[in-house]
């Protein structure tokens, strides 16, 4: 996505971004991550998507415009060959932002690092479709913690000698961190009293510079973060999420007053590394969420712009959070309702669509309601400061095409 590009600067204006569906292809995985409610060894009732749903899914997106499609699971790279025919297949009918990810267990089969030979084919299969962003997960800044965390035994090192593999294919991978408390290698303690915020908020800094740090050691050019999934969130049970990355393990359980430093101390240490590696996670977003304050958020464009397929129906939901509003099989019919409605959610703080909504949703309203941005929305001087200083970052970065190694 960039500005040169009339129709997506049209789109971010008129509707928040160019149009996105995550599409959940299977909840299977082989890893043991105690953040996510996926994990091999959770008693769920598995699902995927055969290849024709997949294929019709794919058709829907490419007639109703939607410029951004992600191809996730469980662990979508199960299903290698025919993910690899899916991209294919979604980049000949004109899908230009394609993304997916993994937790590299290719990388480190039965504990070991896989043959030069290996990835080298596995980089260049990849790299020969349409994908545009590829992902592997990296759950924490201490090599043993995260391998432990994953139940994959040498997949760091094995990371390590897979980069350069690909961005010899011309694909440059990002590092996705979920937010946890083991980030730093060991766990965090929870937040006891106010007077005991300094020593949480001082952890956190020093867990977010050293993943990015490990990040950048590791040879990625992009990292990206996603915000915690927790079960015991308030409210979630009305809600009936059908993403099932959700997990109730206290790694990924904090309260209110835990999140809001979390983002702040996320906040403060990005401008420390967007020179070093490509950060996507905007400032701007992080401001807001450590407000605590929901009047600072803008309305999710999920069910209106941005939609959610999930793997046991193939059905079109507006999000993973918001399970309980099915929108049937027809995007075009689903889009039309979500018209109707038009965008009003700002009820859950995770990344996938809450990022671009407030980034694209600021933009919007300026434009349409400039005076509003400052009443209605109670948008500070800093976070329009921090707004500016984003947008100009994703624009020197072309969108953070994973394509181009910075």
């Amino acid at each position: 996505m960039t500005f040169r590009n009339p129709p997506d600067l049209r789109a971010i204006f008129s509707g928040g971004s160019p149009g996105q569906v995550v599409i959940q292809i299977t909840n299977y995985c082989n890893a043991a991550c105690p953040q996510c409610g996926m994990r091999k060894t959770a008693s769920i009732k598995r699902h995927q998507l055969d290849d024709l749903r997949l294929r019709k899914i794919l058709d829907q997106c490419s007639r109703n415009g939607i410029a951004a499609v992600s191809l996730t699971g469980g662990e979508p790279f199960i299903r290698l060959l025919e993910l690899l025919d899916l991209l294919n297949y979604a980049a000949h009918w004109g899908i230009r932002y394609l993304r997916s990810g993994t937790n590299g267990y290719m990388f480190a089969p039965e504990g070991k690092a896989a043959g030069i030979e290996e990835i080298g084919s596995f980089a260049k299969a990849l790299s020969a479709t349409g994908i545009r962003n590829f992902w592997i997960s990296l759950d924490s800044a201490d090599t043993r913690t995260h391998e432990t965390m994953r139940g994959l035994p040498g997949v760091v090192e094995g990371i390590r000698r897979a980069l350069p593999l690909f961005h010899a294919q011309g694909l440059y991978l990002a590092a996705n961190l979920g937010i946890n408390r083991n980030v730093a290698g060991a766990s965090i303690p929870p937040l006891g009293d106010p007077a005991d915020e300094p020593r949480f908020f001082e952890a956190f800094m020093a867990g977010f510079t050293a993943f990015f740090a490990k990040a950048v050691d590791l040879g990625f050019t992009t990292a990206n973060v996603c915000y915690p999934m927790s079960s015991v969130q308030a409210g979630l049970a009305d809600e009936r999420p059908v993403y099932g990355a959700i997990s109730g393990d206290p790694v990924v359980d904090f309260s209110p007053a835990e999140l809001r430093l979390v983002f702040k101390a996320l906040l403060e240490v990005i401008p420390g590394f967007r020179n070093r590696i490509r950060i996507f996670t905007p400032r701007s977003v992080l401001y807001a969420l450590s407000q605590g304050d929901a009047s600072f958020l803008f309305p999710c464009l999920g069910g209106y712009a941005y939609f959610f397929v999930d793997c046991k129906d193939g059905h079109f939901y507006p999000c993973g959070y918001r399970g309980n509003e099915d929108m049937g099989e027809d995007l075009e019919k689903a889009k039309a309702q979500g018209r109707r409605r038009k965008p009003f959610c700002a009820k859950c703080h995770w990344e996938c669509f809450r990022d671009p909504s407030q980034l694209f949703g600021l933009a919007r309203y300026m434009i349409r309601h400039p005076v509003l941005c400052f009443i209605k929305k109670r948008l500070d001087p800093r976070m329009l400061k921090l707004w500016f200083a984003d947008m100009g970052y994703y624009i020197r970065n072309n969108f953070f095409d994973g394509r181009r190694p910075g």
